[in-house]
């Protein structure tokens, strides 16, 4: 073989082998972005995922923050509750409370009545109810109904009702003064599983 067709051969063998060169490491740089553009894939949804799992975290101790704010506030208003463990009991707690109150506002009590609670109802708590008559005036019983409001206890006025007596008193500075009968009903609450 002659040196002229030695160098031909030797062209196409190079040629050939750049060739396959070329074509092997375009399949290495082919393979190499597929697994950087997969491993870019998989690292975002990881990061995504990680974003979620912290806004998770974050919302959880907002709401054990939530929950704690709830429970001290639950148990702020449960010393509002009457202390008396059956409804006996915490009808003379009411009763001792709307005495104290009436004796203060100058009101008379005529007559006080424990009512049955109502113990069908579903709540966690249970009424209380105490049924006061009272004699006063229109001023004395405002303030007996604002203090009853302001009470250190929870009281609710489930029903009122007033009538005006015949009877008239004087005022210092010559003013008649209408006395009043108001019937009230008290409500005080008791937990109920304790009854």
């Amino acid at each position: 073989m002659t040196s002229l067709q030695l160098g031909k051969k030797r062209k196409i063998i190079v040629a050939g082998f750049s060739l396959l060169a070329l074509l092997v490491m375009i399949y290495l740089m082919n393979s190499l972005y597929r697994s950087t553009h997969q491993f870019k894939e998989a690292l975002t949804l990881k990061q995504n995922k990680l974003t979620r799992y912290r806004q998770k975290v974050l919302e959880q101790k907002a709401v054990k923050r939530e929950l704690l704010s709830l429970q001290t506030t639950f148990k702020k208003a449960e010393t509002l509750l009457l202390k008396g463990k059956t409804p006996p009991l915490a009808a003379a707690e009411i009763q001792e409370i709307i005495s104290k109150i009436t004796n203060t506002a100058g009101a008379k009590i005529m007559t006080v009545k424990i009512l049955q609670p109502d113990r069908s109802s579903k709540e966690m708590y249970l009424a209380i109810p105490v049924e006061v008559t009272i004699n006063s005036t229109m001023r004395q019983l405002t303030q007996l109904l604002y203090k009853l409001d302001r009470s250190a206890r929870l009281l609710r006025i489930a029903k009122l009702e007033i009538r005006s007596r015949a009877g008239r008193g004087r005022l210092g500075r010559g003013a008649d003064m209408t006395y009043i009968v108001a019937t009230l009903t008290v409500e005080g609450f008791v937990k109920k599983m304790e009854i």
